[in-house]
C-alpha cells in the first residue's frame, strides 16, 4: 500500500530568497527610521515660530536638485519596504498552507499581520501628509509653510487624525525595531526583555516626538483665514519683481 508524506519546507533557494527579502525589509526600514529621526529634528523648529520653521524649510528648498534626488531615493526605499513586507507576508501564509502551523498561528503570526495593517495605515497617512503640506496651498498663507502647518493643526479633525496616525506609527516602529534587531541577529536569549524595552523606548520616542506637533498646533490658537486673492496676487507680483 502506497504511503504519502507531508511536504517538507524547502531550505534551498526559496529559503535564501526569504532571508534576502527579510534583510531588505530590515535595511530599508533602518533607512526610513534614519529619515524619521532627521525629519523630526527639523519639524521641532515649529516650536521656534515662523522665522525658525520657514527658515528651515527655505534651507531645504535651497538644495535644489539634490533635494529632488533625495526625495526620489526616499520614495523608492519606502516603496521597496512596503512591497517586500507584503510579499513576505503573502509567501509565509502560502507556505503554511490551509492546515500547517495552526497551533503557532495566533502567537507568532499575529504581530506580523498587525505590521501589515499598521504599515498600510502609515502609508496612507504619508500620502495624505505629503499632499497636504508639500503640495498644500502655501501661497494662501503668504508662502509661509509655518502658517500652513499651524492652520491645518488648528483644525481639530486634522489634529486628531495626525495624533491617531502617530499612535499607529508608535506600535509599528516598536515591533519594527524588534524585527530589525532579530533579522540582523542582534538579540541574544538572555537579553530579550531588555531589547524589548529598548525597542519600546525607541519606537514610542519617535512617535511621541511627532505627536506633540499637532497637539501644539491645536492648543496654540485659532484657525487662520487664508489671504484674500488680491493680497495673494500682490505677493506673487512682488516675488516676480525680486
Amino acid at each position: 500500500m502506497a504511503t504519502t508524506s507531508s511536504p517538507k519546507p524547502s531550505v534551498g533557494g526559496s529559503g535564501m530568497n526569504s532571508i534576502l527579502k527579510k534583510t531588505l525589509v530590515a535595511l530599508t526600514g533602518l533607512a526610513l527610521i534614519g529619515f524619521l529621526v532627521t525629519h523630526l529634528a527639523g519639524n521641532l523648529f515649529l516650536f521656534g515660530g515662523s522665522t525658525a520653521f520657514d527658515g528651515y524649510a527655505a534651507r531645504l528648498e535651497a538644495m535644489g536638485p539634490l533635494l529632488i534626488v533625495a526625495e526620489i531615493g526616499l520614495a523608492a526605499i519606502f516603496v521597496a519596504h512596503v512591497v517586500m513586507a507584503i510579499k513576505l507576508t503573502v509567501e509565509n501564509k502560502a507556505a503554511r498552507g490551509p492546515q500547517g502551523y495552526a497551533v503557532n498561528d495566533n502567537q507568532s503570526e499575529a504581530p506580523s499581520r498587525f505590521m501589515i495593517v499598521s504599515g498600510v495605515l502609515v502609508a496612507l497617512f504619508v500620502i495624505l501628509h505629503v499632499k497636504g503640506f508639500k503640495f498644500g496651498p502655501r501661497e494662501e498663507f503668504g508662502g509661509s509653510l509655518y502658517a500652513l502647518v499651524m492652520n491645518e493643526f488648528a483644525n481639530p479633525g486634522v489634529a486628531i487624525f495626525y495624533i491617531f496616525s502617530m499612535l499607529i506609527l508608535g506600535t509599528h516602529l516598536t515591533h519594527g525595531f524588534w524585527s530589525l534587531f532579530q533579522t540582523l541577529g542582534l538579540i541574544k536569549p538572555e537579553k530579550r526583555r531588555k531589547v524589548k524595552q529598548i525597542c519600546t523606548v525607541l519606537g514610542w520616542g519617535i512617535a511621541l516626538g511627532f505627536l506633540v506637533l499637532p497637539l501644539f498646533g491645536l492648543l496654540s490658537g485659532k484657525k487662520r483665514t487664508p489671504l484674500p486673492d488680491g493680497v495673494k496676487e500682490l505677493i506673487q507680483k512682488t516675488e516676480a519683481v525680486r
